[in-house]
């Protein structure tokens, strides 16, 4: 079996996902794990592609450690479940995570619910769900904000953010695949963005992993694939959109004493909202304790780092394109796309325990940007 050896630039203790470039072996099939030259510890590992990864931990910075890639033994991972014709599941060891909702009969697909660490409801219930309580919170606003989805107004003139008459459609095509494994399990899915009467304006591709990185937290990676296949697309300068969009549970919003807090330092929305920022985290108290969501922009998306549409009633989406609708003063900035041509956004999501500086949002996003890398070396 291959020794491989993994160099760390920047501390990475918490458990991150490394890509380990092996070629492909009929020997490597099946169940795989990194074992220490040392044989201290082993760490999980699944074929991906053209190549493995493993969920590495532990390391310091400018640290190498070696690594037998061998058998591993069959064990609890990321699993996928079909609920009825129009969900997918996606569950850990510990319990359900979300479920992906396709169900044509909506505007566009959502994750709902969303399971954070104890299994508790970290996103709003509706309107898929009415709760009392809810309404009690005067929290039944804005029905398109369907607890985890992408959307974005003003594509093509087409307005696919809102649920109003005449807006646009996301429309579930296919999956392209689905995966379980010990280390992650997820789907890549085809939809297309259309007019209200159905002409296709964009293909969008999502690709979807979720790590088994343990109990108290949840590490999601959510990739969109925006493609011109059938146009040039025009993205207006609108503050309405998130390529990455989340409507928190009602007891975590700033207006109920939730905090939000962005890498720049700035808290609340006042200092949130419509500024530009690597990442941002929405905390507060959900049954007992404090929980955190922290959503990490991708250095390599257009226009990064993105503006944020974060609300204190509990919205928060990820805004490329925007900047008149921001600033005061401003100059539009509508982002031009030509047909053939695609735009990728990655997003790193951390469901965690805690605020920000609890959850250890930041470095969770610098061991993504940075994270170790690995070698064969024997």
């Amino acid at each position: 079996m291959p020794l491989i050896e993994v160099s760390a630039e920047l501390d990475c203790m918490l458990p991150a996902p490394v890509r380990i470039p092996v070629p492909k072996d009929a020997s490597l099939a099946g169940p795989l794990r990194l074992r220490e030259e040392s044989g201290k510890a082993t760490a999980p590992a699944q074929m991906d592609g053209e190549g493995v990864v493993a969920l590495i931990s532990g390391m310091r910075a400018g640290q190498k450690k070696r690594f037998l890639l061998e058998k591993g033994e069959a064990g609890a991972g990321v699993t996928l479940k079909e609920e009825g014709e129009h969900a997918l599941a996606i569950m850990l060891p510990e319990g359900p995570f979300s479920v992906y909702n396709f169900d044509p009969s909506v505007a566009r697909p959502f994750f709902y619910p969303v399971h954070g660490p104890g299994g508790k409801a970290m996103t709003r219930s509706y309107p898929m769900k009415d709760l009392p309580e809810e309404k009690a919170a005067k929290d039944h606003d804005h029905p398109h904000h369907r607890s985890l989805w992408t959307a974005y107004d003003e594509v093509n003139g087409t307005n696919n953010w809102a649920e109003t008459p005449n807006h646009g459609w996301t429309k579930h095509q296919k999956f392209d695949s689905r995966t379980e494994g010990p280390v992650w399990g997820g789907f890549t899915a085809t939809s297309l963005w259309t007019t209200p009467d159905g002409k296709p304006i964009l293909e969008e591709r999502r690709m979807v992993r979720l790590y088994n990185v343990g109990p108290d937290r949840r590490l999601l990676d959510y990739d969109v694939h925006l493609i011109a296949s059938y146009e040039d697309v025009s993205y207006g300068d609108t503050k309405e959109g998130g390529i990455f969009a989340v409507r928190v549970f009602h007891t975590m919003k700033g207006a109920e004493g939730g905090r939000m807090e962005n890498n720049n330092g700035s808290v609340g929305e006042s200092q949130c909202w419509g500024k530009r920022a690597a990442w941002l985290d929405y905390s507060g108290p959900i049954a007992g304790e404090i929980l955190g969501i922290g959503m990490m922009d991708h250095p390599g998306n257009p226009n990064h780092p993105c503006r944020w549409h974060a609300r204190d009633y509990g919205l928060v989406g990820t805004n490329p394109f925007a900047s008149a609708a921001f600033e005061k003063g401003a100059a539009p900035t509508p982002y031009h796309q030509k047909k053939g041509e695609t735009l990728r956004f990655r997003y790193r999501v951390l469901f965690h325990r805690g605020n920000a500086k609890e959850g250890r949002v930041d470095e969770v996003f610098h061991q993504w940007i940075q994270a170790p890398t690995a070698r064969i070396v024997g």
